[in-house]
């Protein structure tokens, strides 16, 4: 009796069992037959798109296009517009300062800083300027890096680069008054916003090595403010100083600020002898004795 019933008891375990599965299967085939409300997966992939269960993850708008697409071709303007001739050169620039000023977004911004540089190889364009310009007067750190990088590139390899004096000047006198617009802060919790001032301001002292001392008085004049440093300055401004004057007046005094600071004022009457430049073997790395660690 015992027996019977526990055998009754696992066949309709078993029939409710295969039931469910039978329910689960039918319901499955049903909602890959005929669809449902919600995907199953999303994709954008037109292929995936027509099988059961997909759902499109963004629907396209008319005349939208998504912000990663607009830096592909933002940054295939720069490409095109590397190798295109003068007047296509001329459009792409004016294309890019409109994608540079109707949007918000920084990464878009930064793809047209960087493509109208690309542009601007042997060759130089007011629209190219206005964007550099703006991208270094602005708030955003990586956008005033980009400029920066912008300038050095504009002046080394654009037309500006041999006899375009006007500009050239120009360009020192945007970065020199970016740098002093940004003066350490004393203001209490200030500690983050002065690092990212200073980061900027080595970034200008960095694209100032791509001048010559002729081009400016404000060239020499804003390696100097990075060679005095400032309060809180943890060395970066002078070196970097140190390194960009090496490559404007074609002298050797390393990173030694104190050494630089008495050749400026040398050049400017001052003091009557320049100070010694370094020599071959102080400039060779020493074997320390100790450690068997060049230095």
């Amino acid at each position: 009796m015992i027996s019977t019933n526990f055998t009754t008891s696992v066949g309709r375990r078993n029939e409710s069992r295969n039931a469910l599965v039978l329910t689960a299967f039918l319901s499955l085939v049903t909602l890959l037959l005929v669809g449902c409300s919600t995907p199953i997966f999303w994709t954008d992939n037109k292929v995936l798109l027509y099988f059961p269960g997909a759902g499109r993850r963004s629907d396209e708008i008319p005349g939208y296009v998504r912000p990663w697409e607009r830096i592909k071709l933002i940054e295939e303007k720069g490409k095109k517009g590397a190798k295109a001739k003068p007047d296509e050169k001329d459009v792409l620039l004016v294309q890019l300062d409109e994608e540079y000023e109707k949007t918000d977004s920084p990464y878009i911004k930064r793809a047209a800083v960087e493509a109208a540089a690309r542009i601007c190889a042997n060759y130089s364009n007011p629209a190219a300027e206005k964007i550099f310009k703006t991208a270094l007067e602005c708030d955003d750190i990586n956008l005033n890096f980009s400029a920066c990088h912008a300038w050095g590139k504009y002046c080394t390899e654009g037309d500006i680069a041999s006899d375009n004096a006007q500009e050239r000047k120009l360009a020192v006198e945007i970065l020199n008054a970016r740098y002093k617009a940004l003066p350490y802060s004393i203001a209490p919790g200030a500690e983050e916003e002065n690092d990212r001032r200073k980061d900027v301001r080595v970034a200008i002292l960095r694209a100032l090595g791509s001048f010559k001392e002729d081009d400016s008085p404000l060239v020499l004049e804003t390696l100097e403010l990075g060679l005095n440093g400032e309060k809180l300055d943890d060395g970066a401004l002078q070196n970097q100083a140190c390194l960009s004057l090496g490559k404007v007046v074609g002298k050797n005094y390393g990173v030694d600020g104190e050494a630089w600071l008495s050749y400026l004022a040398y050049k400017r009457g001052e003091i009557p002898e320049p100070p010694k430049e370094l020599s071959l073997y102080s400039r060779l790395p020493k074997l320390n004795n100790a450690t068997g660690v060049f230095k």
